[in-house]
């Protein structure tokens, strides 16, 4: 049986500010290389104790891998977040047993990430498992301030200036999803029921037919998007649609204007994603052939 993942991914830029406090980007070729020339010397010696860990929110995380793409140059690294909650072990119908760990061992959720150093930008995976943006973020500071390299730094969130244009002209929709507050959500409540409530707010997703031609009516989703895409009271506005016949199917947010990439996984034969397989995903995506979202992020920023 298919077991279909999809994996998300937002970008960001690497950003200090100076001495005239304006906010500039910053290399971190030289901070990333440098640990990465440190892991390997570790690893030829014999060391141990050599990876980066890091405290967040209480608990340990860690930069397990760093290395250069030969082909691309742009730096593969990987977070892990180590968490102590044992999962159980079981098989359909068996007993469930909890895995047996010593007090030094961790199950560990990894998050990849890739860093263009022409260009500054981050690709980080989003894992719910595992560190999010933000703490992989102030990893990264954590690491700078060590350096004395910067007093400091934040990774920007790269927004996507081109979300609502780039919305209303997709040839296929797949998935929409809303949420509404205050009297809009009270009005379609009194729609469907002919009461009101009095609810605080409304979700409501909109998915087309499980199939490769699949899609929700045109008309239909240009209307709602029409009708919502500046409504106030109007808090999520997020699509998954395809621009072209042959393009992927790719999520657009008309609220944060987050720019987004997906990839969708078949893990019928591989029960866990491999960060190396994530990374050439990734690579995929920022250097695909009709442009990639490394010239769509060039063409904003």
């Amino acid at each position: 049986m298919s077991r279909l993942k999809r994996i998300g991914f937002n970008f960001f830029q690497s950003v200090t500010q100076n001495e005239a406090g304006r906010t500039i980007r910053l290399n971190l070729a030289p901070i990333f290389d440098h640990i990465r020339t440190q892991y390997q010397d570790a690893r030829d010696t014999g060391l141990v104790e050599y990876k980066r860990v890091y405290t967040y929110n209480g608990e340990p995380a860690r930069l397990s891998q760093i290395s250069i793409d030969y082909n691309t140059q742009y730096f593969h690294l990987t977070f892990e977040r180590l968490n102590y909650s044992l999962p159980n072990r079981t098989t359909l119908h068996g007993d469930s047993e909890m895995l047996n760990l010593d007090n030094d061992e961790y199950i560990g959720h990894e998050a990849t990430v890739l860093y263009d150093p022409q260009h500054h930008i981050l690709m980080i995976q989003r894992n719910r498992d595992s560190l999010g943006p933000s703490a992989i973020g102030a990893f990264i500071e954590s690491l700078i301030m060590e350096a004395g390299v910067a007093d400091n730094f934040s990774i920007a969130m790269i927004t996507d200036t081109t979300a609502r244009r780039r919305a209303f002209q997709q040839s296929a929709y797949r998935k929409i999803t809303t949420k509404v507050v205050g009297t809009k959500a009270n009005g379609l409540i009194e729609r469907l029921f002919e009461r009101n409530p009095g609810v605080a707010s409304i979700e409501i997703t909109f998915n087309s037919r499980p199939v490769r031609d699949g899609e929700i009516d045109q008309d239909f989703t240009l209307q709602l998007l029409e009708d919502f895409v500046d409504d106030p009271e109007v808090e999520r506005l997020r699509i998954r649609a395809r621009e072209y016949e042959e393009s992927p199917v790719e999520p657009i947010d008309l609220i944060n204007h987050k720019l987004e990439a997906s990839k969708t996984v078949d893990l019928r034969d591989d029960r866990q994603l491999n960060t190396i397989r994530v990374f050439e995903y990734m690579v995929e995506l920022y250097d695909r052939e009709d442009g990639g979202f490394k010239n769509l992020i060039l063409r904003m920023i």
